[in-house]
C-alpha cells in the first residue's frame, strides 16, 4: 500500500506513517496516539466473516468490541476531534 500511495501522491509521502499494531494491545495504542496526536480516528479494524465469527465468538468479542472500545476511550482521552467507524464487509442478508 506503501508504494502505491507514494507513486499515487508523492506529495503526501512526509505526512504520511505507516504503522502495524494490534487494536486490542492497549501499550501499543497509547504509543501511537501519543505520538502522532491524532485529529481524526479511521476505525477499520474489525473481522468481517460474520459465518466464521459465529463459529469462533470469543475472537470476536476480543476485536470488534473490546479492540473498538480501546480505541474509542484512547480517542476520548486524546480529544480526537473526530471518530469514524467503516463498515468493511457488506451487510449480512441485505433486503433489496
Amino acid at each position: 500500500m506503501a508504494l502505491r500511495l507514494n507513486k499515487r501522491y508523492p506529495h503526501l509521502m512526509n505526512r504520511t506513517s505507516f504503522l502495524i499494531g494490534d487494536v486490542r494491545d492497549e501499550k501499543r495504542v497509547e504509543e501511537v496516539f501519543q505520538a502522532f496526536k491524532p485529529h481524526i480516528v479511521f476505525h477499520a479494524a474489525a473481522y468481517k466473516h460474520v459465518p466464521m465469527m459465529e463459529h469462533n465468538p470469543k475472537e470476536a468479542v476480543k476485536v470488534n468490541i473490546f479492540g473498538t472500545y480501546l480505541l474509542a476511550h484512547a480517542s476520548l482521552n486524546h480529544h480526537v476531534e473526530r471518530f469514524i467507524m467503516i463498515s468493511t464487509d457488506k451487510a449480512v442478508r441485505p433486503a433489496m
